[in-house]
């Protein structure tokens, strides 16, 4: 029989907890409560207590009683999640659900982190509504989120169709579909990508498509850079066409659309796989703002609006040489053959001469720095036009498919001439 954990404080949420049970079960599934509580209050209805939570991670619950709640919560978080690990890979779970606040959210889904994707998650909580992002609940992998409108204080009318919604969609995916992915026999590259690189980077994904390569397009604004790299260390992705590299650019402003906490792994975890890797400077010219949040010297800065809330910004001159140095660093520990691609007229739309984002200086010294690049390892490719443009994506296509030769992913067979 299908198995999903529930995560939950078996003191405070015992009722929310147990109609989680009532559902699951129903529907033919296993329900397995596994409690959480940090308060002084006793437990009930649980299948895994707090107790067993805390032995496992190699502490006795006494030990932690004498500890302050935020000293509780944190060792529980990490408790529960190496518990959660555990047992899914010795095959205990198939699928993961909760309902809770922050606190509860905050333990649940560090469990869920765990898992691969593919693995059933769900969280509804009221941490998923006004100014609050996601990246915390949901960080690199597929947890399904659902805001809970009103906070968890028992079962009424809104709780309990939250509350079924969530158990519904975590019984139906552990039943229908939910499982870990698996790599195929077809190579896989991942393409990074976004709306202003997306025209030359869907051309690579359809040519590389043509080719018999199977391409997965990764939204550089915050996360999904660092997704792709994931996915690499993992062994799902064979090759890696980097023509989005935004991200690198944006955390260096803490803020903005497309910053994320996890840009640190960009150009990081696939290299240390020695992931096959094509590279180039897709938005490294821009940053990305609110209007609410616009960054310091406004006044001397080229921009457009993006849509009626964010602008894209182009770099100032000094800008440009700290943000492209951080990209440079990065290139130059590269310790295995790869190709870096570089556009002569523009690295994202908007930035020919006469268009909006157009600025000389800038472009000049982001390209001047790349150019200089010293680590033997990198080629260094120059291609004629602006890289949002058909033609530019297909030839990085073809450059992939040379890499992938080159690194004996794909043989000779392959061919685009």
């Amino acid at each position: 029989m299908k198995t999903i954990a529930i995560i939950g404080s078996c003191d405070t949420k015992y009722r929310e907890i147990c109609y989680m049970r009532e559902l699951i079960e129903a529907q033919g599934v296993k329900a397995l409560v596994i409690d959480v509580a940090t308060g002084p209050d006793p437990s009930k209805g649980y299948d895994i207590s707090r107790e067993e939570v805390a032995e496992s991670a190699g502490v006795s619950w006494q030990d932690m009683e004498s500890k302050s709640k935020g000293e509780k919560i944190s060792f529980m978080t990490e408790a529960v999640a190496g518990y959660v690990e555990k047992i899914y890979q010795e095959r205990k779970v198939d699928g993961i659900v909760s309902a809770g606040g922050l606190q509860n959210t905050v333990m649940a889904t560090a469990a869920m982190q765990r898992l691969p994707i593919g693995v059933p998650k769900v969280m509804a909580t009221t941490v998923a509504s006004g100014r609050k992002t996601f990246e915390s609940i949901v960080a690199d992998k597929d947890i399904v989120t659902i805001p809970s409108i009103c906070d968890f204080t028992g079962l009424n009318l809104v709780t309990r169709q939250i509350i079924a919604n969530a158990c519904a969609a975590c019984v139906g995916m552990v039943k229908n579909a939910g499982k870990p992915l698996e790599k195929g026999k077809k190579i896989v590259v991942g393409v990074t990508l976004m709306g202003v690189t997306n025209v030359g980077a869907c051309a690579a994904v359809d040519e590389l498509e043509r080719l018999g390569i199977e391409a997965i397009g990764f939204h550089t604004t915050g996360v999904g850079g660092a997704i792709m790299e994931k996915m690499a260390e993992d062994g799902l992705i064979n090759g890696i066409l980097d023509l989005t590299t935004h991200e690198i650019t944006q955390e260096y402003f803490k803020g903005g659309f497309s910053y994320g906490e996890d840009a640190k792994y960009r150009l990081v975890k696939g290299v240390q796989k020695k992931v096959p890797l094509v590279i180039s400077v897709g938005g490294l010219d821009f940053i990305d703002f609110c209007v609410d949040e616009f960054p310091e010297r406004m006044d001397e800065r080229v921009y457009m609006m993006h849509n009626a809330n964010t602008a894209h910004i182009k770099l100032l001159p000094d800008e440009a040489e700290i943000t492209t140095q951080r990209f440079v660093d990065r290139v130059n520990k590269i310790d295995y053959p790869v190709k870096l691609l570089i556009p002569t007229d523009g690295m994202r739309h908007n930035t020919r001469k006469g268009e909006e984002l157009y600025y000389h200086e800038v472009d000049e010294i982001i390209l001047g720095k790349i150019k200089n690049i010293t680590n033997p390892n990198v080629e260094i490719i120059t291609i004629p036009g602006n890289l949002d443009t058909k033609e530019w994506g297909i030839q990085a296509a073809h450059h992939m498919i040379d890499e992938l030769k080159e690194r004996g992913v794909i043989g000779e067979e392959v061919s685009y001439k």
